[in-house]
């Protein structure tokens, strides 16, 4: 999603009336009109977390509101696309899973939707065959024997009391307002993850997670097993160690999960602006003016209130004047960054998987860890097509130049060597078609333990309300859809506590 926000702010909102639609004001030049609206809140990104605010401020608080998303469509990462026969195909987001009542939210009357059990991929009702391949070396792994299922769920089930019954699970589901402060934040939850894991035994536990979730933004070209635990536990978090225990739920909308936000798009209308992106923003305690540019030119929009619902990057807040405390915030973080898209090649097999799986892993099935950047699985819709779902993943100081060009040549290489020694037949110069990508841009919250120590992340919801602006989305909370969800809750709540 596009990111916006911060600046110095001159004008003061609080006595200005709520007005729904926009008015035209003057801007500076001799004949120049500039289109003013003003909202309650004015929203930046219209992903999931910056879409279910806007409906909970408009539809539950009342609170007038106008969405700033850079994207065609509201979602984010939703990504569902639809083939020649009209048939869904969910490349992003899988699934939902129950937390609380966050689920509710998708079973709202004004949205109409149906949720269905499962995974959405689960719908084409196949098996698919998996094969585990080394992309790196393209050979396959004939002696390779998966983990004891049993023992990992065991490991999981054990990791997940572990966390509960030191009560981490409340410092940091959904979101981190219950962390300590830095000094006291547990020593647990800075040890890299595989640390943890052996202290307490569940290093049995890691390679299920791996396969979920790789591990996490933050694990895309590192040591999945040097990791701190708090950022791991963003991308797995123990609400979703339930799951695999029978403890928690799946659901998917019929139809395909980005129907829910076009059906938050149909409900918020105008409400929305598409295709644009923040040009400057001044902000002060009592309100905000954010400039914007989209297809029909330049708007001011003036708020009581700015609600960053994307992550808060150098390269996102480029545009925007910080202060020195935010400067340094800022500066902190390093975040990963993975894109996911829909591919053919006439040599890879419907109904197949190919599971990226290191050699190191047959003598030790339960560390499949990857550890440059990758694909973890080719993954088939089914055996009546030809299309594959893929996962390409970077980090570090490099996830700024992995783009979608970039993450295709590392996918191209992989069939290569594949090919090259016959686990795949020869791909006669045909290269790997991109049916539809998506860049789910920078993840994770990236910063060190010693930053953490120091107090990051308390310095980080310590800017909540400041300069009219309040944060919300995966950088600064779980990242899992529902759970996100009920951050924003949070969020929210405390946002209108201090209206």
């Amino acid at each position: 999603m596009g990111l916006s926000m911060l600046g110095r702010g001159l004008l003061t909102l609080t006595s200005i009336p709520v007005i729904l639609g926009a008015v035209v004001e003057r801007a500076p030049g001799p004949s120049a009109q500039v289109e003013t609206i003003e909202r309650d809140v004015v929203i930046i990104g219209g992903g999931a977390a910056g879409s279910h605010a806007a409906v909970r401020l408009r539809e539950d608080y009342k609170k007038s509101v106008v969405v700033v998303e850079k994207d065609v469509i509201l979602g984010g990462h939703v990504d569902t696309y639809y083939d020649k026969n009209g048939a869904p195909h969910d490349y992003g987001v899988q699934c939902y899973f129950t937390y609380d009542d966050a689920l509710d939210f998708i079973r709202r009357p004004a949205l109409n939707l149906t949720l269905l059990p499962g995974l959405s991929r689960s719908a084409t009702g196949f098996s698919a065959t998996v094969r585990n391949i080394d992309f790196t070396t393209g050979k396959e792994l004939a002696n390779f024997t998966a983990p004891d299922a049993m023992v990992e769920i065991g490991a999981i089930v054990a990791m997940y009391q572990v966390l509960t019954s030191k009560g981490y699970d409340k410092m940091i589901e959904p979101g981190f307002y219950n962390l300590p402060a830095g000094p006291q934040i547990p020593d647990d939850l800075l040890l890299p993850v595989g640390q943890f894991a052996a202290k307490y035994n569940v290093s049995a536990a890691l390679a299920k997670m791996y396969e979920s979730t790789g591990g996490g933004p933050q694990a895309r070209d590192t040591n999945f097993l040097n990791i701190m635990t708090l950022t791991f536990l963003q991308s797995f978090s123990p609400s979703w160690m339930k799951v695999f225990f029978g403890a928690a739920d799946l659901f998917y909308v019929q139809g395909g999960n980005q129907k829910l936000y076009d059906a938050i798009a149909t409900l918020l209308g105008s409400d929305v602006l598409y295709s644009t992106t923040v040009t400057s923003t001044e902000r002060t305690p009592t309100g905000v003016k954010v400039t914007v540019r989209g297809p029909s030119g330049t708007k001011i929009i003036k708020a009581k209130k700015l609600l960053m619902a994307v992550p808060p990057t150098r390269e996102n807040l480029a545009p925007f004047d910080l202060n020195p405390e935010e400067t340094d915030i800022f500066a902190k973080p390093t975040y990963g960054r993975y894109g996911t898209a829909i591919v053919t090649h006439p040599k890879l097999t419907p109904g197949q998987e190919l599971h990226n799986m290191p050699t190191s892993a047959v003598a030790n099935p339960y560390a499949p860890f990857l550890n440059t950047a990758h694909v973890l699985t080719f993954s088939s819709y089914g055996t009546d097509t030809d299309l594959f779902s893929i996962g390409v993943s970077s980090s570090g100081s490099s996830y700024a130049a992995f783009d979608e060009r970039a993450a295709t040549r590392v996918a191209q290489q992989s069939l290569e060597k594949m090919a090259a020694v016959g686990t795949l037949p020869d791909l006669g110069c045909k290269k790997l078609a991109v049916v539809v990508w998506s860049d789910h841009g920078p993840g994770g919250f990236g910063v060190t333990p010693a930053e953490m120590r120091a107090g990051w992340m308390d310095r980080m919801y310590g800017l909540q309300g400041k300069r009219s602006t309040w944060y919300t989305g995966n950088a600064i909370a779980i990242d899992f859809t529902t759970q996100l969800w009920k951050m924003n809750d949070e969020t929210l709540k405390r946002m209108l506590a201090a209206w």
